[in-house]
């Protein structure tokens, strides 16, 4: 299966990625990131992003993202879904370049893209998660938590209207699912997915199946603490157009 980590920075994805690859050795991941298109081309990213580094990112991970068969057992550090999370927030801020035509031209390619893959799992942001100032990553607290309710007003778009979905394809959408917080707890809810073979589950013991699914959603209720209340997640869905 060709799979995804997405989510915010300093939601624990690099840490994930390794347990998953020492979990499930037939999987591999690629060598060359995004990251080092950016600092080869030393690009402003974060929330200093222009349209310019969006471009180069997302070209750079639909290529990669196309390049693997259905055959390959790839996860990959983020995909284009994250181009487009940080393509909403620009375009929100009013940064240079950042308009309704562009953001439409990335959302028609992401939503190609993305038919390339089986499954992403999004590592979401909360309060406990302490912020790492690498150097790399942008470690504003604040920006960290408004990409992280992009990425939940995605996944809630998602689960709640995707006949109508104007981010994701109607055909061949990978199937999105939402972390909870403790390490330990993210590799049993992917197992539930991933058979130890590397494959997807069969229709019986998947959490695909309808029987299995209720008990998998109150895992991730119950693991997954909001950042926005009731009123204010209803307010940020409609900013962006979401339901």
């Amino acid at each position: 299966m060709r799979l995804s980590l997405t989510g915010a920075a300093n939601t624990g994805k690099s840490s994930l990625l390794q347990s998953f690859l020492h979990t499930w050795t037939t999987y591999k991941t690629p060598e060359d990131t995004y990251r080092d298109i950016i600092e080869e081309k030393q690009l402003e990213h974060s929330s200093k992003t222009t349209i310019e580094t969006q471009t180069e990112i997302l070209n750079f991970l639909t290529d990669q993202q196309l390049g693997n068969t259905v055959d390959d057992n790839i996860i990959y550090d983020r995909c284009t879904l994250d181009v487009l999370a940080y393509t909403i927030w620009a375009h929100e801020k009013d940064i240079e370049g950042f308009d309704t035509a562009f953001v439409n031209k990335q959302i028609k390619i992401v939503k190609e893209s993305m038919r390339s893959l089986d499954i992403i799992f999004i590592s979401m942001f909360n309060e406990n998660m302490s912020v790492e100032d690498d150097g790399k990553r942008d470690a504003n607290k604040d920006y960290i938590i408004e990409i992280n309710n992009i990425f939940e007003s995605l996944y809630q778009q998602y689960k709640q209207n995707l006949d109508s979905d104007v981010f994701f394809p109607k055909d061949d959408t990978p199937c999105l699912i939402k972390l909870p917080d403790n390490m330990q707890q993210r590799i049993d809810l992917i197992a539930e997915y991933v058979a130890p073979d590397g494959g997807m589950h069969s229709e019986e013991d998947s959490v695909l199946n309808p029987d299995n699914l209720k008990e998998l959603e109150q895992l991730v209720k119950q693991q997954t603490n909001a950042q926005e209340s009731e009123e204010e997640e209803k307010a940020l869905f409609k900013k962006f157009g979401l339901k």
